[in-house]
């Protein structure tokens, strides 16, 4: 049985009473997990690659944020209403510094957007993204513009300028 045909399985016909989680199912659910990471970090590469192709090398000259987070750009700006993207892009620098893998070491807040992991489940079905996982930075991305969208700007506590 392939990987993805097990967690279906595992997650779609077992009810709530039956499941049962097996050391099995954990090494099949870490493997899906890590596929979607890598095939999130190819896309992110091709981007970038992209990025570069038509911007050229980046030069920190003139760039009001770090390549960390200007790198983000691209992604933002397929989610982010166009007179949002650079408010996204200051949440996301003051949140994170624009790491993908960024963990709050006090709270349970991740991800490019610093979601809080009680609420990530729950936001991911709502915008469309269910499964997916907090720190995909395209999920995290993606679930930050559902949640300006249906919930305003309050949800962080950096503030970005203008």
């Amino acid at each position: 049985m392939g990987l993805l045909a097990a967690i279906f399985l595992a997650t779609t016909l077992a009810t709530p009473a039956a499941a049962v989680a097996t050391a099995e199912l954990a090494d099949a659910l870490n493997a899906y997990r890590t596929t979607g990471r890598e095939l999130a970090e190819q896309r992110q590469a091709e981007l970038l690659a992209n990025l570069r192709i038509v911007n050229g090398p980046y030069d920190d000259s003139n760039a009001e944020f770090t390549w960390a987070v200007e790198r983000w750009r691209p992604i933002v700006d397929m989610y982010f209403p166009e007179d949002r993207i650079d408010w996204a892009l200051r949440i996301m620098e003051c949140e994170s510094h624009g790491d993908p893998d960024a963990k709050n070491p006090t709270s349970t807040a991740s991800g490019l957007f610093q979601h809080l992991g009680s609420l990530w489940e729950e936001r991911t079905v709502a915008a469309g993204r269910e499964g997916a996982d907090i720190f995909d930075p395209f999920a995290n991305i993606a679930v930050a513009a559902w949640l300006l969208d249906n919930g305003g700007p309050g949800h962080w506590v950096c503030k970005a300028r203008r």
